[in-house]
């Protein structure tokens, strides 16, 4: 079958002033197939986000995309439920987003409409949160009880207790549990088999993630003279998530977590309007 593709990317500049910021499209590009690869057709939309204010943050990320339409009146909005994550701030910054395919007949995008979010981590506004001796606090939430964030560390051994307890429990001693602290044992239980799985080998780290996770932008670890220590890979199934690294991790590592925290964040709504198309 013969395939027709058409990949085609235009700069523009279509710019909305806010809060000392500006937002503007300054690419789009769409990829068409009338083959096969039908499933491969998208429309992707490139956001630049610039201005002075803007270097007082260090990351920026989409929170969410509200509207977007073409001339012919398509609703573009995609239907995926995607979350986006952080990028780094340099003097500006570039976002993308898909979007479903515009009519042929369309010239412009009548509308692009969405919320932004800038992000500034300190220690003074608690989005930075250094924890020392996480490895002696093993299936306990790590983070403050008013947060939507859960982080609980894994061993193999603390994940055996775990389900051993759990087992012995009957289900009406877990039905008596405050609810938060039955869905937290009742989701590690659930991991424990992609735990079994992923988390064997000696130079790996383990968390078991639930809540909101979208407010974690980062998590990383320091050595005893507080710098970085880079990793070799992360790996993800389902609400479980493993650090690799070159050597064991040692028993003065300090776990630094980056969490949103409402005075560590800003809020950039953006609408955008008659954006040509290539």
């Amino acid at each position: 079958m013969k395939i027709n593709y058409l990949l085609i990317t235009s700069f523009l500049l279509m710019s909305i002033f806010s809060f000392a910021q500006k937002v503007s499209v300054s690419k789009i590009t769409e990829r068409r197939s009338t083959g096969k690869d039908i499933f491969d057709n998208k429309c992707e939309v490139e956001l630049k986000v610039w201005g002075d204010d803007l270097r007082k943050y260090q990351f920026v990320k989409i929170s969410k995309i509200l509207k977007v339409t073409d001339d012919q009146e398509l609703d573009l909005l995609s239907e995926e439920d995607k979350d986006y994550d952080y990028e780094k701030i340099d003097k500006d910054a570039i976002l993308k987003f898909e979007t479903k395919i515009p009519a042929r007949k369309a010239s412009v995008l009548r509308e692009i409409s969405g919320e932004l979010i800038l992000f500034n981590p300190t220690t003074a506004n608690g989005s930075i949160i250094k924890i020392a001796n996480y490895q002696s606090k093993t299936n306990v939430n790590l983070l403050p009880a008013s947060s939507d964030l859960q982080l609980i560390y894994l061993t193999k051994e603390s994940m055996e207790k775990l389900s051993a307890e759990q087992n012995a429990k009957k289900e009406e001693e877990l039905k008596k549990l405050p609810e938060a602290t039955r869905k937290l044992a009742e989701g590690l239980i659930s991991i424990f088999d992609s735990f079994s799985f992923m988390g064997n080998s000696p130079n790996e780290i383990s968390f078991y993630v639930s809540g909101n996770q979208t407010k974690l932008a980062d998590l990383y670890f320091e050595d005893a003279k507080g710098k970085k220590i880079e990793r070799n890979g992360r790996s993800r199934m389902n609400n479980l998530i493993s650090y690799s690294f070159e050597e064991k991790p040692k028993p003065d590592w300090k776990l630094v977590l980056v969490v949103e925290t409402p005075k560590s964040v800003k809020k950039l709504p953006f609408k955008l309007e008659n954006i040509d198309l290539p």
